[in-house]
């Protein structure tokens, strides 16, 4: 019956309507509206588009730290999966930084082996400032998504710098449509040049597991690197 579909297609529609919203958030007043909407569906969005790019970002990390028991930042942390991955994969603590209050308390739920939470500490704070972190405070940075619109640029990773300890691996996803628009790609380039950072390694990764590689926007270049 056609009209056994019209639930099915207003979801879907909605859904598509929330990410064409997400690619076009500018400021962190419109990134806080946005996930205050979509938290509560977000997941399920995720899962049914078959969202790998978190899990990417961790396994990623997991091969690359040498200290999977220190202290693990990730960066607009959304829902937590990147979290929960790292958890699962054995990398803990994990703490989390988000500017939206719903889509932390998402990542609350979020949980590693034995259902031990996958966040020690999750935190509410606006990532186009500083925030109130102690330098040098992690071994390692993560991030998965949080480099997707344009309202967090590249002046973003100074802060990250900061609170990451010598020798922290950082594993970094920037959206393909902004990685040399934005900046991204010339920023990482003059850190490595400039000894800020060593062992630079980009890769493309697929940011679904069914994508339009056409779009940009299903792509991200992930930035892999060691603070010096």
């Amino acid at each position: 019956m056609p009209g056994e579909d019209s639930p099915r297609r207003d979801a879907e529609d909605e859904r598509a309507a929330l990410l064409m919203a997400a690619y076009a958030v500018k400021s962190p007043d419109d990134n806080r509206e946005l996930y205050a909407q979509w938290a509560a569906t977000y997941e399920q969005f995720m899962d049914h588009n078959r969202y790998i790019y978190a899990l990417q970002v961790a396994e990623i990390f997991a091969e690359r730290t040498p200290a999977p028991a220190e202290a693990v930042l990730d960066a607009g942390c959304g829902t937590g999966r990147v979290g929960r991955e790292l958890s699962r994969l054995g990398v803990t603590p994990v703490d989390g930084i988000d500017i939206s209050p719903e889509m932390l308390d998402v990542a609350r739920t979020m949980t590693g082996p034995g259902g031990s939470p996958s966040y020690r500490r999750l935190m509410e704070a606006d990532l186009t400032g500083p925030i109130d972190i102690e330098t040098a405070s992690y071994s390692g940075i993560v991030s998965s998504g949080a480099f997707t619109h344009g309202h967090l640029g590249p002046d973003t990773l100074s802060e990250l710098l900061r609170v990451a300890r010598p020798g922290a691996i950082c594993v970094i996803g920037v959206n393909t449509s902004l990685f040399e628009s934005n900046g991204f790609k010339d920023r990482f380039e003059r850190y490595a040049a400039d000894g800020i950072i060593c062992d630079l390694e980009v890769q493309l990764r697929e940011v679904y597991d069914e994508i339009d590689a056409g779009n940009a926007n299903h792509l991200a270049h992930i930035a892999t690197f060691t603070v010096t």
